[in-house]
């Protein structure tokens, strides 16, 4: 996900344009929820981040917004319940469309009542239902050292991993005519190769094709560490704690460095094959350090729970102003640069079986 995109995280889900008595209506399960505010953003460009345009109080566990006197912009707004759950400090997004858009929250996120939020709301079901089944499969990996279990696991992994991403591009090509599809096919932007993608963008609108331009073919491209010793990071871990990458780096251990963030929908699409192989290569001496570009603790911790990532942490929750990203140049995560033994950088950006394939070289 490069710098210029703001995609919110799964966690939450969708909803599309207006006309009259267009409304937003919320209802939460959550007894501490009276008196809270939500804030109602909208998007007005590809290129920059959701801004506050309306906000209410939460009054008998509902809220409501009239829409018709919102400016769309490209089409997706946002709603923003502060200071009363991990889940929702980045925003629950959804597409302006005719008519009155539904929003339940609970320990997820639906969003219902028009024809792209109900399509939307039925794909999301279905993806959450597929990525649960490869969560638990990447438990079972960790919580085993019988390398024929794990081989097995392994395989069902590689299944499941390859049916969610046929799931996403099934998704995306039916639909990349509408915001529905858009949504997607930036959320999983890595889930397609350049043959696809460019097949996609030409049915695209014009607004999404510059914009995917711009992020493909940055003016600036990311600096190329391979060759060069490593630099030091030190940074506070979720408890508080400061680590350094240095306290890791060496010791002959071969180290995965990872920059990404709880609301890079990119990064929680190749996290489980990041997760599969630090369960198949730690015991021979692979370790991971992981640096949030999160801007929100809540949001930065729920991340991690989210997707299983039992390796070391930190940020300094500065987003993209974070001092602990900025001596590696870091202009779009997910970023990676694999370390070895000697603190050299010997691989950037690798994905998938690409990591798997250095691993297996490096260690066995």
């Amino acid at each position: 996900m490069k710098k210029l995109l703001y995609i919110l995280p799964l966690s939450a889900l969708m909803a599309v344009s207006c006309s009259n008595k267009n409304v937003l209506e919320g209802s939460l399960n959550n007894s501490d929820s009276d008196g809270k505010t939500v804030y109602l953003l909208t998007t007005q460009n590809y290129e920059t981040p959701p801004q506050p345009t309306d906000s209410t109080t939460i009054q008998n566990g509902k809220f409501r917004f009239e829409l018709d006197n919102q400016q769309p912009g490209v089409g997706f707004g946002y709603v923003v319940v502060k200071d009363l759950a991990p889940q929702l400090q980045n925003g629950i997004p959804f597409i302006f469309e005719n008519g009155k858009i539904k929003i339940e929250i609970d320990s997820l996120s639906k969003v219902t009542g028009t024809p792209l939020n109900d399509k939307s709301q039925a794909f999301l079901e279905q993806l959450t239902k597929e990525s649960e089944k490869a969560q638990a499969i990447a438990q079972k990996i960790q919580s085993t050292s019988d390398e024929n279990e794990q081989q097995q696991y392994f395989a069902e992994m590689m299944t499941l991993n390859e049916g969610l991403k046929k799931l996403v591009q099934d998704f995306v090509k039916e639909n990349i005519g509408n915001k529905a599809g858009e949504f997607f096919f930036m959320q999983f932007l890595d889930a397609f190769d350049e043959n696809q993608a460019n097949e996609l963008l030409a049915s695209a609108s014009p607004e999404l094709k510059e914009y995917l331009d711009k992020l493909m073919n940055p003016a600036g491209a990311q600096q190329d560490f391979i060759g060069q010793q490593y630099i030091d990071i030190t940074g506070a871990d979720p408890n508080g704690k400061n680590v350094s990458l240095s306290d890791y780096v060496g010791n002959n251990k071969v180290v995965l460095l990872d920059f990404w963030a709880s609301w890079c929908g990119p990064c929680r699409v190749e996290m489980p094959n990041v997760v599969e192989a630090y369960a198949k290569y730690k015991s021979k001496g692979f370790e991971i350090v992981g640096i949030s570009l999160d801007e929100e603790k809540d949001a930065w911790v729920q991340g991690i729970k989210d997707m299983n990532m039992s390796w070391i942490q930190m940020s300094d929750l500065k987003g993209w102003q974070s001092e602990l990203s900025a001596p590696y140049g870091v202009s779009s995560i997910p970023f990676t640069l694999l370390i070895d033994q000697n603190g050299t950088v010997i691989a950037q950006n690798l994905r998938g079986t690409a990591l798997d394939s250095k691993l297996e070289e490096l260690l066995n």
